[in-house]
């Protein structure tokens, strides 16, 4: 067992979740309701997921018919509907609950305990889990499976934790955006979410199999299109800031009871 790649294991997932924590923290403090805000927020990532994985599994199953002469083009099909189906579903079915259920979003801190716990959840189940499994059974799995040197899945495990960040920042903004859509009864904005998270996914995904790694070395690669993720947050958060300052917050409702976690 190695105590370095327990530890990059320990160290990625604490990078990939505290610092998103640490702001959900200092929004939400004690107020259940925010954290309740959040707790949904994080179910409806893992409903949007479970939504789509038919689709995706189908699609596995399919690449096991292209004939190889067909592999570069299928796997731009791929990157193509698995990022239109992260758009779909995951903004599709954010608004969709949030127009049914707009207490959970019924004022700006709301809607951003909402995307902190969608993201996070996202990089508790996607990332945090796996990381732990590689770190803790490395020495077991690679009997059975081929892995990465431990050099290379240390700095997997370290880019991946930066992409967390990155993405969680992502899921605030389009929250936000669908949030506008729920409040000022704007469909634009959830199809400005959808586009959004669509490009997000499609084109640093497209441009790493299709340029980068074919003609950079590999850790180059990924630096790049971890460069291009942020880009494309950064985008979209001041896009998101953008609308919430010109369109303004939800209407002004009667406050519910808050209900403080002790």
């Amino acid at each position: 067992m190695s105590l370095i790649l327990i530890l990059a294991s320990i160290g990625g997932s604490l990078i990939a979740i505290l610092p998103a924590f640490i702001i959900f923290l200092y929004i939400a403090r004690f107020k259940g309701s925010m954290w309740l805000s959040a707790i949904i927020g994080g179910c409806f990532w893992l409903i949007a997921l479970l939504a789509r994985a038919p689709i995706l599994v189908a699609l596995e199953f399919w690449a096991l018919t292209i004939p190889p002469a067909f592999y570069v083009a299928f796997a731009a099909i791929m990157i193509f509907l698995g990022a239109l189906m992260a758009g779909l579903f995951e903004e599709g079915i954010k608004y969709g609950f949030l127009k049914k259920a707009p207490r959970f979003v019924n004022t700006v801190k709301h809607a951003l305990c909402f995307g902190l716990g969608w993201g996070l959840c996202e990089a508790l189940l996607l990332y945090v889990l796996t990381v732990l499994l590689y770190g803790f059974l490395y020495e077991w799995l690679i009997t059975i499976v081929i892995l990465p040197p431990e050099p290379v899945l240390i700095f997997n495990f370290m880019t991946g934790a930066i992409e967390r960040n990155i993405a969680i920042i992502f899921h605030v903004s389009a929250t936000i955006i669908v949030a506008l859509a729920v409040w000022h009864h704007r469909f634009l904005f959830a199809g400005v979410a959808i586009l959004a998270h669509f490009l997000f996914d499609f084109i640093p995904l497209i441009l790493l199999q299709f340029v980068f790694y074919p003609f950079l070395p590999s850790t180059i690669a990924l630096i790049l299109v971890e460069g291009l993720f942020a880009v494309f947050a950064i985008f979209f958060a001041v896009l998101a800031y953008y609308l919430l300052k010109r369109e303004g917050g939800p209407p002004k409702l009667d406050p519910e009871p808050e209900t403080e976690i002790t």
